[in-house]
């Protein structure tokens, strides 16, 4: 009888784990495959694939929770296989699912309670309103842009030639946010960010992302990048800008999903991680729906 084996992350894992998050084709961030990989030291990320299943696990202990797999096998065969694998270690099972997944298991499983998540869940925009910006409800975003457009300014994709210039970028951005910055939780989580960014430059090929870069007088100013999560969206994974210039952030978004040409509907900026400050920046730009994650226990605890 089959039975669960995780192994550690490897880019080897990509072409397969590839194919079958497209089959599933949900729109969460974790549902990309260079969110797996570059994360994989911080979240102890170990995948297994079985039963026409991808299985990505996170976390050790009690503190295991799996995504919900990815593919096209039997929904209840791969959470008997979930749950033999807690069982033996005497875990219990926790899935994170959107919401669509979670009122299927919930209905197939009476031992199943889901909680929301709010920290987690992922902010998705429509395309076309991040491109134009059209109505008051924007004003004051058109605004920076206009400050920002002032300046000398242009727009090009991220590719191994300007990526040196944006490694030395977010060494500038380092120093402005943190080597002044007190331990705490912030500081922390953006000591997490410069992790990923440097994981994420290593394997940018490798990981198939797609990115741009802004420029200020031929300097690097911002630099952004991320993947497709399914057919209609796109996840932005990283967006990092200078203080410098007045509107950086808000031209880098806006130029680099002008550059994706209308290929997507939606774009995924991922979630806020409970982050105050992060949470307002990332309602300001009016989210068309939030991607909700749930964490669903079986059993017991």
């Amino acid at each position: 009888m089959e039975k669960l084996e995780f192994k550690r992350i490897e880019l080897s894992d990509g072409e397969m784990a590839r194919e079958l998050l497209a089959k599933s084709d949900f729109r969460g961030c974790e549902y990309t495959f260079g969110n797996n990989f570059v994360w994989r030291n911080i979240y102890n990320v170990e995948v297994c694939f079985a039963e026409g299943f991808y299985f990505c696990k996170q976390g050790k202990g009690r503190g295991t929770r799996f995504t919900f797999p990815t593919g096209c096998g039997d929904i209840a065969r791969a959470v008997e296989l979930l749950g033999e694998y807690t069982d033996e270690r005497g875990l219990p099972l926790r899935i994170i699912a959107n919401k669509d997944i979670t009122q299927k298991l919930t209905e197939m499983y009476s031992n199943a309670k889901a909680v929301l998540n709010r920290d987690m869940c992922d902010y998705v925009y429509l395309a076309e309103d991040l491109e134009n910006l059209k109505g008051k409800k924007y004003h004051g975003k058109r605004n920076h842009l206009n400050r920002f457009y002032e300046n000398d300014w242009s727009f090009e994709p991220l590719t191994a030639e300007n990526m040196p210039e944006c490694k030395a970028m977010n060494e500038r951005w380092r120093a402005e946010n943190l080597d002044k910055c007190e331990m705490s939780a912030v500081a922390e989580s953006k000591r997490e960010e410069l992790c990923i960014v440097e994981c994420s430059f290593k394997h940018y090929d490798e990981l198939g992302y797609t990115g741009g870069v802004l420029r200020v007088n031929g300097q690097v100013q911002a630099f952004t990048f991320g993947e497709r999560s399914s057919e209609d969206c796109f996840v932005v994974h990283v967006e990092k800008a200078l203080r410098e210039f007045q509107g950086a952030y808000t031209a880098v978004n806006r130029e680099f999903v002008k550059s994706l040409d209308g290929r997507y509907k939606y774009i995924n900026r991922e979630d806020d991680t409970g982050s105050e400050g992060l949470r307002k920046a990332k309602l300001s730009y009016y989210p068309v729906f939030l991607e909700e994650k749930f964490v669903i226990t079986f059993g017991g605890d």
